[in-house]
């Protein structure tokens, strides 16, 4: 699965005054640096949350939302290996099960890019986090 994306910036500081009500309204955004990009796939659904530092406060999961325009943007183009609704073959104790993947999630961080995904197996189980690693492993016909 190939697409862009166009979040605010990795490392983008956003600044207390820029989100001020008589500045700016309707965000979610909070003050800080950008320390890390998510983007969630699921069947008729995606979005973007950002984790935001400031200082020593760190804020998880935040929604993207309208930015001002002080707030710099940049396109991110991502490819995964595996799609939504794509059957594959994970391995649980040791005993491989037929599964399909139900969620795709790509972190952006300064150590790099991260692609897990959520799996579900004929259990009815979803595994969420299985790291895409893992995935090709137990399924090496998707092997770059």
């Amino acid at each position: 699965m190939k697409g862009t994306i166009n979040p605010i910036k990795l490392n983008e500081i956003i600044e207390y005054e820029d989100l001020l009500p008589e500045t700016f309204t309707g965000t979610s955004l909070k003050p800080g640096r950008i320390v890390q990009i998510v983007y969630w796939i699921k069947p008729g659904k995606s979005f973007i949350t950002y984790d935001i530092l400031d200082g020593k406060k760190k804020y998880v999961n935040i929604e993207d939302s309208p930015s001002p325009p002080s707030v710099q943007r940049r396109e991110i183009s991502y490819q995964t290996l595996f799609e939504l609704n794509q059957p594959v073959d994970i391995e649980i104790a040791g005993v491989k099960r037929p599964s399909v993947v139900v969620s795709i999630n790509i972190q952006w961080n300064d150590e790099g890019t991260e692609i897990s995904y959520g799996v579900t197996d004929r259990t009815d189980t979803t595994y969420f986090g299985v790291r895409e690693e893992l995935l090709v492993k137990w399924n090496p016909a998707y092997a770059r």
